[in-house]
C-alpha cells in the first residue's frame, strides 16, 4: 500500500506540472532519507504552480478534487494508509518555494533501526545500486 501512496503522489505531481509550458522545467523529485534512528521520511516534489490556500484547506477532504475527472479520494486514501502504518503525511511549498512537496514519515522496523547507520548521502561519483 505504501507503494500506491508513492504512485499516487507522483501522478498528482506530474499532473500538476501540465500547466508548465517549458518541458525542461517539469521536474519531479522523489526521495527518502532516514531522519531519525526510528523514522524514514519520503518526499515527492513537483515544479508546478503550487497549491492555493483555499484548496490546501480542503486537500485531504474525501471527494474534493480540483480536476474534473478526479474522484477526490486519492490524497484522503494516501493519508489514511500512512496513518495506518504509524506515520504522518503533510505538504508544503517545494524546494525554492516552487511547486509542492508532499512528505510522509514512517517508522522503521525495530530490527532495521538497530542495524542500520543513519542516512549519509553517497559521494557523487559512487555508482547507484540500480545502475548495474
Amino acid at each position: 500500500m505504501v507503494e500506491q501512496v508513492l504512485l499516487n503522489l507522483s501522478r498528482n505531481g506530474i499532473q500538476a506540472m501540465d500547466v508548465v509550458p517549458d518541458l525542461s522545467q517539469r521536474v519531479l523529485t522523489l526521495g527518502a532519507r532516514r531522519t531519525h534512528e526510528r523514522w524514514v521520511t519520503f518526499h515527492v516534489s513537483d515544479a508546478g504552480t503550487g497549491i492555493a490556500p483555499d484548496v490546501a484547506a480542503k486537500l485531504f477532504t474525501p471527494f474534493f478534487s480540483t480536476r474534473g475527472e478526479g474522484m477526490g479520494l486519492g490524497l484522503s486514501l494516501c493519508r489514511t494508509v500512512i496513518e495506518q502504518h504509524g506515520g504522518a503525511l503533510d505538504f508544503g511549498p517545494g524546494p525554492g518555494k516552487c511547486g509542492t512537496e508532499f512528505r510522509f514519515t514512517l517508522p522503521t522496523p525495530r530490527q532495521l533501526a538497530e542495524r542500520v547507520a543513519p542516512f549519509s548521502p553517497a559521494p557523487p561519483d559512487t555508482p547507484r545500486a540500480d545502475s548495474y
